[in-house]
């Protein structure tokens, strides 16, 4: 099909949303099909360098849609872009119009990112076939988890909140929903977020997917290295996920943990594993390029990951392809794909004491498993394998290729 795909974050270099959108573009193009990706200028530098060095696939292409002197200034009101997004996507409505009115055809219409259902596009009111999503943002932190954030990131989880209450009465939100085609959500919570009116045609998929190939196979064998990775972020879980290390640590002196990311909440990581009585234990690496990430991947015991809302969970899959076992929250995507195969999925109940101290015992029994079982590392591989972007793009564009009823 003659496809064209809208990401506003579409970037080789990062993970979360950057990821998605390079991912949709470059594992559509492998299977065959025509792409026109709709990005932001500011990522162009990267994705050349990166066609440059891999080489250009045939059947993609780039659109580079930007209004950099008013990024700039609604940047002062809005770091996080989402004033800037409402404007980027009308801009991508008038290009993608440009575009049909020169004689480009298009088979289908696809918004890959952001990865929200809050933000809309504009993109359905073209008349083609149009799918919103897979988007994320339904899923929220559970009760009485987020009391342990920072003040901001209290305030923080509490807007959000508001505003996901908010989606199914938004007008831009309602267009985008009306307008869509088909639409895909990353969890069962989304739908019901969603008017009534949009339920029919949602279906449920993980917004992220793993690569044909695995990323390197876990070499480390000793039991007593964990990793983290991930923005240093209130919703990523590592109040909860340095105390059950704290806990893990008392029982086994000889555990370390190596943390990845940078972000607001890092300082008072930092404080809280020198509270803790573990800052000896932890090594702060701060923001790594992927490459450097899949070399720790390989060289550790098993991924700690205790974020609270994740909805897709990039770093985990990664894990898993690298053979790196995962101990995790029952929650959102990372609790989909984690089961006892390949570690453990740890239930956030009410009791949080109680919480800490079962994360913390699957810890130990992770890293004892980790140390003792060659098959595990298989295991996670073959686990991960169940997350194709192959597998996701089929399931996602089968019902618009031509010659379907």
């Amino acid at each position: 099909m003659k496809i064209l795909l809208s990401a506003f974050a579409c970037d080789p270099q990062f993970g979360s949303d950057e990821e998605v959108g390079w991912r949709w573009a470059v594992e559509a193009a492998r299977q065959g099909h025509q792409v026109c990706v709709l990005t932001r200028a500011s990522h162009r530098e990267a994705i050349e360098v990166e066609l440059a060095r891999s080489g250009t696939l045939a059947g993609l292409r780039f659109e580079y849609v930007d209004a950099p002197r008013m990024h700039a200034l609604l940047a002062r009101i809005n770091r996080r872009n989402h004033l800037y997004y409402y404007l980027w996507q009308w801009l991508a409505l008038r290009r993608a119009r440009a575009l049909l009115a020169h004689g480009g055809h298009f088979d289908l219409v696809h918004h890959a990112t952001w990865v929200s259902f809050r933000q809309p596009s504009f993109l359905g009111t073209l008349g083609l076939p149009f799918v919103f999503g897979p988007v994320a943002g339904g899923d929220e932190i559970p009760p009485g988890y987020a009391r342990r954030f920072s003040a901001k990131q209290r305030l923080l989880e509490a807007a959000r909140t508001a505003l996901n209450a908010c989606v199914r009465f938004d007008p831009l939100m309602r267009q985008t929903f009306r307008t869509a085609t088909r639409l895909y959500v990353t969890s069962p919570a989304h739908l019901q977020r969603l008017p009534a009116f949009a339920r029919a045609k949602a279906r449920v998929e993980l917004a992220i997917a793993s690569a044909p190939t695995p990323a390197g196979v876990r070499t480390s064998g000793g039991g007593q290295r964990l990793l983290f990775v991930g923005r240093a972020l209130g919703l990523k879980g590592m109040d909860y996920g340095l105390e059950a290390f704290a806990r893990a640590q008392r029982q086994r002196p000889g555990l370390r943990l190596s943390v990845v990311g940078d972000g607001p909440e890092l300082a008072r990581w930092h404080a809280q594993a020198a509270a803790l009585g573990v800052a000896e234990a932890v090594q702060w690496l701060g923001w790594l390029p992927k490459a450097q990430v899949q070399d720790l991947y390989a060289s550790h015991d098993a991924l700690l990951c205790p974020s609270l809302r994740d909805s897709g969970g990039f770093v985990v899959l990664e894990a898993l392809q690298a053979g790196l076992p995962v101990v995790c929250f029952a929650l959102g995507g990372p609790g989909v794909m984690v089961d006892a195969s390949v570690g453990a999925a740890v239930a956030a109940e009410l009791d949080q004491d109680a919480t800490l101290d079962r994360y913390a015992q699957a810890l130990l029994e992770v890293l004892d498993r980790a140390a003792a079982d060659p098959g595990l590392a298989a295991a996670c591989q073959a686990r991960a394998s169940r997350y194709r972007w192959d597998a996701l793009l089929q399931r996602v564009y089968a019902e618009f290729e031509p010659g379907r009823a």
